[in-house]
């Protein structure tokens, strides 16, 4: 028995090694929707990583990055935080947020952490308060718990008056999955 779980382990370890190659050796190729366009990457997050994410996408697709703004923060206690999320999306409210000016920008990366199954509402007020029309909507979502992509990826159509939003990022909210391999490889298929 010793033997089958040390061996278990061992291959485990193997495939694990060959997956972290295989993510280090994938090259960035710009897809055509980047190219020669104005690029902005705009992100909400309550607790880095999301920002993380933002940053890593910015670093490898350029452009102007921009993070959004409440002109009124959230409580930084967790609890308190989640207490007044909760009736607010009750109450359909909409945080006020500083504006960003997007109108001179072709393409909009646009990240969110996921609150109560939906995005968050800091990102709600920037989808629903700008004008996406003639722009390329890119959004990239990170999640600790379940995420209902389908939704999502609805919900951000819903807020937005743009038909052309590309095939969102999802990533698990924690440190070991926030690779640039990763988001390049996403970024390779958008």
């Amino acid at each position: 028995m010793k033997f089958l779980l040390i061996g278990i382990f061992i291959t485990l370890l193997a495939i694990a090694i060959c997956k972290i190659i295989e993510l280090k050796n994938i090259k960035y190729h710009r897809p055509e929707i980047l190219t020669d366009k104005k690029i902005l990457t705009v992100y909400y997050s309550n607790n880095g990583n999301t920002k993380s994410v933002g940053e890593n996408i910015n670093s490898i697709v350029g452009g102007d990055i921009k993070e959004l703004e409440l002109t009124e923060k959230y409580p930084s206690n967790i609890f308190t935080m989640s207490k007044l999320v909760r009736k607010q999306i009750q109450e359909d409210y909409l945080p006020q947020i500083k504006n960003i000016d997007i109108s001179n920008y072709d393409v909009i990366f646009v990240g969110s952490p996921i609150w109560n199954f939906s995005i968050s509402l800091p990102a709600k007020s920037f989808l629903k308060n700008n004008n996406f029309e003639n722009k390329t909507l890119i959004p990239f979502i990170t999640y600790s718990g379940g995420a209902n992509k389908t939704k999502i990826v609805g919900e951000i159509k819903d807020l937005t008056n743009t038909n052309d939003i590309k095939k969102p990022l999802f990533m698990l909210e924690n440190g070991i999955f926030l690779t640039k391999e990763q988001i390049t490889k996403w970024l390779n298929n958008i």
